[in-house]
């Protein structure tokens, strides 16, 4: 079947370069100029995107697809049931958009974010060492009482801070797991938005790389450009097949 496929796009793209031998027809001729027309306006328009304009867009359509996805799901849910194949596919889907959505904003805005919220982890991650000055200069014990609860901790999630240590040492070490423990946050978002978005990047690449590809080969006709492109494309794939 595929085969039969590509060489029909080899027969198409054969008789539309035969020229006006193959457009005596008035409606073909018309048809082909319209459809030379149309793509040679859309490509001089691709080319001119930048692959962040694009991201943008990209993003938008991953947060109307997840909201998309959310309403079959709800729909799947109430006439056909939410444990079936129908309802599993539209949960991948608003799953995988939320995260395409998730991963591009990420990768965009990410040091916007750090800025933004790099005051509260901050805060949140000296707030022991902070507690144990205080209770060094005012004479508390509110290292003991957070200590206490670290030891009390089963399994291997239990804590090794005796309760006589210095509070400043106790705060200096509960920062510091604080602090790796926001780290290690922040690459495992890198890991997984990282490769996510970069797909979606080479999604909106290729179309415009192409576009200004085809720009170079055939300016004036852009839609001759784009059928050496697919008849090539066409025969490299037969050849393989």
């Amino acid at each position: 079947m595929l085969k039969f496929t590509l060489s029909v796009i080899q027969i198409l793209i054969g008789i539309y370069w035969a020229g006006d031998a193959a457009r005596q027809n008035p409606k073909i001729d018309a048809f082909v100029a319209q459809l030379e027309g149309g793509y040679g306006a859309f490509n001089r328009q691709l080319q001119d995107v930048k692959i962040r304009d694009g991201l943008v867009v990209l993003r938008k359509l991953y947060g109307w697809l997840a909201i998309a996805a959310t309403v079959m799901f709800l729909v799947a849910a109430r006439f056909v049931g939410p444990k079936t194949v129908l309802g599993t596919f539209w949960s991948a889907a608003f799953c995988m958009t939320v995260f395409g959505w998730f991963s591009i904003k990420w990768c965009m805005e990410h040091k916007k974010t750090v800025f933004e919220q790099g005051a509260h982890v901050a805060l949140l991650v000296f707030s022991p060492f902070l507690m144990a000055v205080f209770d060094v200069l005012m004479g508390t014990h509110s290292m003991q009482i957070l200590t206490e609860s670290f030891n009390r901790t089963p399994g291997p999630w239990s804590w090794s801070i005796a309760l006589n240590s210095h509070p400043m040492i106790a705060g200096a070490i509960l920062s510091a797991v604080l602090a790796i423990f926001f780290a290690v946050y922040y690459a495992i978002i890198w890991i997984f938005a990282a490769p996510v978005a970069f797909c979606s990047t080479v999604l909106i690449g290729l179309p415009v790389a192409l576009a200004r590809f085809i720009n170079v080969i055939a300016p004036q006709k852009a839609f001759f450009g784009l059928t050496v492109v697919v008849f090539s494309s066409a025969s490299l794939w037969l050849l393989w097949l």
